[in-house]
This record gives structure tokens, C-alpha cells and sequence, in this order.
């Protein structure tokens, strides 16, 4: 088995700087790319819920934390991406329980009326300044009647919106840096970019989930194919994010084929060439036969109009018990070490021990969980040179995610936000099951309404 590291992605910053990540959460670099739509507004409309539950005690406390939270948030978001926050009003919403369906439904119609006022205000496009930033004290991830749910099935991708919890409060530092992120990222702003391209043209992740719910006053379930795909650049920027719910699972082969040809087309176009690699990576399981076979079809389509693509199929997945050590990091794995099983299969440690300069080895918290990474297809004569391209998008692509300032997650973008936005659009539908509200149900979210 052949093992070697990759070498060690750059992020781009504004004003030029290059590092791997802004030290001090955002104390460096600035961000890449400004929204377009600033230039005009220069300001940003954050308009702070605050959820009351009748029986916290602790309450104005904590009211006067989230207060102070957003005091200092829109000087470090004016400070750092230069651009201001207004807060034109604030809300507040009393309900029992975070969770219990009558409270929930409440939360919805008072987000509901905001939102409608507002775009009554300024219109759909002035929405794209408008971010509804709810502090709450709780939202677990797993549990879907949360106030995080609701917020999404209010403003979906048509508003940012952000929540913060009380343990979020609890490290100002890092979740000034994380929300203030996530707040750019979502009105389209780019932090950063990869400070050297990739390979790829064009960047394809592929998720898929199904969801079951309870239809509005009937008995029995229902079961929904969601799939979705998340367009990367070659600079590692989320240009895309489309999402699609259909009731037979060959549906989403086509329309994932549909994209893939839309993708190349759209790129081909803007840049006047007729030459366009292609890389398409799937996330959970792996692809059917009947979506290669719609793959290769969109290709051969591609090719009918003149384009000549190359392209490659990657499977990757953390869902192994594989873990990779390193004798030079005192057995803790490297950064970008990799593991070659054959000429199609090896194994990644995208988040694994950094060596900054002559320093020894930084090491994160625990042994990090290890990639496996497969060439399911290729056009290419040379499989291992492309599995080990592969590895570098995947380990380069760990480094793009606009969720937090630091590296945090252990996977490419590509199949994270993919796999999440599949979740997230299954997971509002479901909300919109039980409660009986509308969520969003369209079929296209290009907005990272997801973070």
C-alpha cells in the first residue's frame, strides 16, 4: 500500500493575503468579494427575534447577552466585510415550549408577518438585504419541531436568516466570527477562494435522502426522493446550490444528468471554449447504474454540441472504521495524508495534523475520521492519476466550507452541503407535515439559506 501527503491548500483573502485560515477568528484578510447588490445598499437590515419561553427565569439575562452579542456582531461585520448593520426594530415572541406544535406554529405566523411587512416595505429585491437573526436558547439538530425548522420554512431561500442559541452565546469569540460568516455568505458575498485552482472546471456534488411525513389530514405516510447538487468553481466557490423532490428515485437520475448538462453548458459559454473537464462527487451511497448511465448520456450529449468533456465520478464517504497514523506526527495523522489500496480506491485525512512553518505539528482535538475516496468512472486512460486528483479536490474542498472561521469539517464541501441541503429540504417538509404550514416547496434553492 502506497502512502504520501498532499500538499497543503491556501485560502485567498481581500487585499491579496494568502493563508490557511484568518488567525483570531476574523482579525486578518478581509473578505474576497463584496455582493454585488452593497455596492448600491451599503448596508445590511438585521432585524433580532428574541423566543421567550413563559418558563425560563433566566430570560432578560440571557436577552441581555444576545443584546450585546449583536452589538459587537455588527461592528465586527462592519469592521472585517465592510459593510454596516441597521436594526430597524426588534421582536419578541412568547411561547411554552420550544418544540410543542401550538408554540411552533405561533413562532411561524409571527416570522411569517415579518417577513410579509418587510417585503411589503422594500419589495422581493430589497429582501436580499434583509436578515432575520432569532436568538433562542435551543435547537438541536436531530429534532426537527425546533425553531431552526420553522425559520426555514418561513424565509427559505428568498431571506437570509441565522439562529443563534444560548450556547453559542457562551464563546463570543467564535460565533461572532461563525455568524458574521454565515450572515456574508448568505447575502452572496465569497470570503474566500482557493489561492490555486483546481483541475476541475467544473465541480459537481451530488446528495440524496428520502423523507416520510404525515400529509395534511390524511393517515397515512408519504415518502419523498430528495436530491440535490452543489455547482463548485475550480476556485472552491459554492456558485450553486438546486434541490429536488420527486416521488420515484429514476426522476432524480435524470434531473441530476439535466444539471450536470446545464453545468458544462453555462461554463463552456461564459469562458468561449469547448474544452471543460468535469468532476462529480457523490456523498452517502454510491451511485446506481441507472445514474451513470444518465451521466454518460449527459456527456455524450455535451459532446453532440461541439464540447469535448473529460470527466470522473468520485464516491466519498467517512462512513468507514479506517483510521490512518503518522510515526512523524507522534502517530497522529498528517494533514492531506492519503493511502493508495489500488489504482481506484484510497483512503484521506483531510483534517489532520498541520505543521505551520518549522513548527512541530499542530494537532486538532481527537483522531479525525478518515475519507474513503473511490473512481467510480472515469474518461481518462490513466485511473490513478485521476483518483489521486481526486484526493486533492477532496482534501482541498475541506478547506472552503463559509460555516466557521476555523477548519472544522472534515469532508469537501461538496458532498457536505449537498448531503445537508437534501436533509434540510426533506426535514422542512416534514415541519410542513405535522404543523400543517406552508414551507417552501419549490424545487430550486440557490441561496446558502442551508448554513
Amino acid at each position: 500500500m502506497r502512502c504520501d501527503s498532499l500538499d497543503l491548500p491556501l485560502r485567498l483573502f481581500g487585499g491579496g493575503v494568502a493563508d490557511i485560515y484568518p488567525l483570531r477568528g476574523l482579525s486578518r484578510g478581509g473578505p474576497y468579494a463584496l455582493p454585488r447588490e452593497f455596492e448600491e445598499y451599503g448596508s445590511v437590515l438585521v432585524v433580532p427575534t428574541f423566543i421567550r419561553i413563559s418558563s425560563f427565569e433566566g430570560y432578560q439575562e440571557f436577552k441581555n447577552i444576545a443584546e450585546e452579542f449583536l452589538r459587537k456582531l455588527s461592528k465586527e461585520f462592519q469592521r472585517y466585510f465592510r459593510i454596516a448593520m441597521e436594526t430597524p426594530e426588534e421582536h419578541e415572541v412568547t411561547i411554552n415550549s420550544l418544540y410543542l406544535p401550538n408554540d411552533l406554529r405561533v413562532l411561524y405566523g409571527k416570522l411569517g408577518r415579518m417577513r410579509d411587512k418587510f417585503v411589503g416595505e422594500y419589495g422581493d429585491r430589497g429582501m436580499q438585504r434583509f436578515v432575520a437573526l432569532i436568538f433562542t436558547r435551543s435547537t438541536p439538530e436531530y429534532q426537527k419541531l425546533t425553531p431552526y425548522y420553522i425559520s426555514k420554512c418561513v424565509f427559505g431561500d428568498g431571506a437570509a436568516s441565522q439562529v443563534v442559541t444560548e450556547v453559542a452565546l457562551s464563546n463570543f469569540d467564535a460565533s461572532l466570527a461563525n455568524v458574521g460568516l454565515g450572515i456574508f455568505a448568505k447575502i452572496g458575498g465569497i470570503p474566500w477562494v482557493l489561492a490555486e485552482p483546481l483541475s476541475a472546471d467544473v465541480i459537481v456534488g451530488v446528495g440524496r435522502t428520502t423523507v416520510r411525513y404525515r400529509g395534511r389530514g390524511q393517515a397515512e405516510e408519504y415518502k419523498d426522493y430528495i436530491g440535490s447538487v452543489a455547482l463548485v468553481r475550480s476556485d472552491g466557490v459554492i456558485s450553486e446550490v438546486r434541490a429536488k423532490v420527486v416521488s420515484e428515485p429514476e426522476e432524480l437520475s435524470v434531473w441530476i444528468g439535466s444539471n450536470v448538462r446545464r453545468a458544462v453548458r453555462n461554463f463552456a459559454l461564459s469562458k468561449g471554449t469547448k474544452e471543460v473537464h468535469l468532476s462529480i462527487h457523490y456523498s452517502g451511497k454510491k451511485p446506481r447504474s441507472d445514474e451513470l448511465d444518465e451521466l454518460k448520456k449527459a456527456v455524450e450529449d455535451l459532446k453532440k454540441d461541439g464540447l469535448r468533456v473529460s470527466y470522473n465520478v468520485l464516491h466519498i464517504t467517512d462512513d468507514i472504521n479506517v483510521r490512518l497514523l503518522c510515526e512523524e506526527s507522534k502517530y497522529y495523522p498528517t494533514s492531506g495524508l492519503y493511502c493508495l489500496t489500488s489504482d481506484r480506491e484510497a483512503y484521506l485525512t483531510p483534517l489532520g495534523a498541520l505543521k505551520l512553518g518549522t513548527k512541530e505539528y499542530y494537532s486538532f482535538t481527537g483522531v479525525p475520521r478518515t475519507l474513503k475516496v473511490s473512481l467510480i468512472h472515469t474518461s481518462e486512460s490513466d485511473a490513478l492519476e485521476e483518483l489521486i486528483e481526486g484526493l486533492r479536490e477532496a482534501y482541498w474542498g475541506t478547506f472552503m466550507h463559509l460555516a466557521g472561521a476555523q477548519i472544522n469539517i472534515n469532508e469537501p464541501i461538496t458532498t457536505k452541503y449537498s448531503r445537508d441541503v437534501a436533509y434540510l429540504v426533506g426535514s422542512v417538509r416534514t415541519v410542513g407535515g405535522i404543523l400543517g404550514i406552508d414551507c417552501p416547496t419549490k424545487d430550486v434553492y440557490e441561496r446558502p439559506w442551508f448554513l
